[in-house]
């Protein structure tokens, strides 16, 4: 118990002034967990499995890491925080209409999953399977950040109907999951580095979301 207690306090010492060298360890530590996350599923990965995989004993690992579900956040949220702030961008652009926010960010949200694969894949699965129903600290702050995320978008969607370019006879969260739910599912099929690049699948969810969601004519 001693033991670990002084790795914990070294590890407190080096995230503050580690250097560089350390802080590529942690980077490296982050990619093999977010490869291992997706292919065993974050309950059957164990620290012990990514120390492995890093050549690290599992000592040596607790100098990096606290636990597993650290390397968890790391992998995830710096993706959300991202999107998170690109639709408070959208949102203080003046004169911006609402069908371009909802555009630009349906394109920023398969562009990240591109960018940042498979770390946003790994979230997708955990949080529709575990997170969400997890109590611990990291993972409610995770569900906050997804949910002020999917708030933004509908405030998008509430515009566009307010404006009477959308349906009204949907509820918003409806059309929402629906929205989500074409980019959530694209984990099971979607492989960066293909011939489909993510800038048009989100064009074709664009166009498939708009279309469907017009008002019928004579109505709005």
């Amino acid at each position: 118990m001693t033991t670990v207690s002084n790795i914990s306090k070294r590890r407190k010492s080096a995230l503050s002034d580690g250097g560089p060298e350390y802080a590529a360890k942690r980077e490296e530590l982050v990619r093999i967990a977010a490869r291992l996350f997706k292919e065993l599923g974050f309950k059957a990965t164990r620290l012990a499995d990514i120390a492995k995989e890093a050549g690290l004993d599992r000592a040596t690992i607790y100098y990096y890491v606290g636990s597993k579900e650290e390397l968890f956040r790391e992998v995830v949220e710096g993706v959300i925080d991202a999107n998170i702030a690109e639709a408070e961008r959208l949102l203080a652009v003046p004169g911006l209409e609402w069908s371009e926010r909802l555009r630009l960010i349906i394109e920023r949200l398969m562009l990240s999953y591109e960018e940042n694969y498979p770390y946003t894949y790994v979230y997708i699965q955990e949080l529709m399977h575990q997170v969400a129903t997890d109590e611990s600290a990291w993972a409610q702050d995770l569900l906050k950040k997804t949910r002020k995320f999917e708030s933004m978008v509908m405030s998008f969607i509430r515009e566009g109907m307010t404006a009477g370019e959308l349906r009204k006879d949907i509820p918003v969260r409806l059309t929402a999951n629906a929205l989500f739910g074409m980019f959530n599912w694209t984990y099971s099929w979607y492989t960066p580095g293909g011939s489909v690049k993510a800038k048009d699948i989100a064009h074709r969810f664009w166009q498939i979301f708009f279309e469907g969601m017009r008002p019928p004519r004579g109505r709005s």
